[in-house]
């Protein structure tokens, strides 16, 4: 008999698993860059911004009896121009991110076995598609709830034990980029891709009302997490903090710590690669009209083509993933619940939606788009 645990905790495994991803490995870097103090405040912009297109998106999905993507609800309820845009900005946003999910598997695994890091990209991105052949949606939930729970222990042990070598007076309290940091805090929160999915497991339960319950829970603790990391970890590291953490915590922790603690990183990027990557096959299926199977190859394809014909600063793409591409998403959210709201078809909200946050959030939304363009892309 398979494992399976309740539907709401498989909703928890498949979200989380997303959410507590590649960008808490990220961010002291990011934070590093920005100064602590500037990443507070980063940090906190974030959270209100992340949280409340991911309940926005949550009520859109609730009150919507059709089963879509994003690129779907764009066109149901905005029209074609706003459901190519979805579209072509979820391709986008799906691949880059698989793309980040692989090179640092691959880095994660070649820091435990040596070899050949991209050898073990390759790896990693055969093994995460051979798997997502087989899985359904609640099979993912369940086996990511209990990857997701070893990975925060991991995390916090992590943290402890650089909290412990370290000192207060190596944290960056101020850095060269005070808003570099904010478009990875965004990327190292969001999960809206996912909601979709837990809304399906709460159906197959009962429990839809649920919903809102999980997106609360599962948006809020990780920040609280992100910040003990970041923290801890420069700490011990101050300026000398590497891209991809574990090589920088080495010359403190010791080899043995940083293997195991890898080897768990390894998986916890291979369970958020299933839990989206999931997901971009459904939208290839469900908006894209596409075969299960053509579905399947683009997403096990796709990501391991780009990786071997480019090479990325990951660190620079998590931030313009955040940015724009999930800004872009939180517009397109914006718009498709205020046309719901006006039109009544709201029966359950998840949220005020009042003047004031609708204007923080357009505001917040654009400036982060134009900082993106104009400081990393440009």
């Amino acid at each position: 008999m398979p494992f399976r645990i309740s539907p709401f905790w498989e909703a928890i495994g498949i979200t989380g698993s997303v959410i507590i991803g590649s960008g808490i490995f990220i961010l002291p870097y990011a934070v590093g860059v920005s100064g602590f103090w500037a990443a507070l405040g980063m940090g906190a912009l974030a959270f209100f911004l992340v949280l409340s297109i991911h309940l926005a998106y949550g009520e859109i999905v609730t009150n919507t009896k059709a089963r879509h993507r994003l690129p779907g609800y764009a066109e149901l309820y905005l029209g074609k121009f706003a459901g190519a845009l979805s579209k072509t900005s979820e391709l986008l946003l799906f691949n880059a991110v698989l793309l980040t999910y692989g090179i640092l598997g691959g880095q994660f695994l070649f820091v435990v076995f040596g070899g050949n890091a991209m050898a073990w990209s390759l790896l990693f991105f055969a093994a995460a598609a051979s798997v997502l052949f087989y899985s359904r949606v609640e099979r993912i939930g369940s086996i990511n709830f209990l990857i997701m729970s070893v990975v925060v222990l991991m995390e916090l042990g992590i943290a402890f034990f650089s909290f412990r070598a370290g000192s207060f007076s190596n944290l960056p309290l101020y850095g060269s980029d005070p808003f570099f940091s904010f478009g990875v805090f965004v990327f190292a929160l969001a999960g809206l891709s996912i909601i979709a999915d837990a809304r399906e497991i709460f159906r197959r339960g009962n429990i839809e009302h649920k919903l809102k319950s999980v997106i609360i829970l599962i948006t809020s603790l990780p920040l609280l997490l992100y910040f003990i990391f970041a923290a801890s970890v420069l700490m011990a590291t101050g300026m000398e903090v590497t891209k991809d953490v574990f090589s920088g915590l080495s010359k403190v922790l010791g080899s043995r710590v940083i293997m195991v603690g890898a080897f768990i990183s390894a998986f916890s990027m291979f369970s958020s690669f299933l839990a989206l990557g999931y997901d971009l096959k459904k939208i290839y299926e469900l908006d894209l009209a596409l075969p299960k199977l053509a579905s399947w190859v683009l997403v096990a394809l796709l990501p391991a083509v780009i990786f071997l014909l480019t090479r990325i600063d990951f660190v620079k793409l998590v931030s313009i993933v955040g940015g724009v591409f999930i800004a872009i998403d939180g517009i397109l959210v914006f718009f498709i619940l205020k046309k719901m709201r006006a039109q009544g078809l709201s029966r359950v909200k998840f949220l005020p939606f009042g003047f004031w946050q609708r204007a923080l959030l357009l505001i917040t939304l654009t400036l982060s788009i134009v900082y993106e363009i104009i400081y990393q892309i440009l």
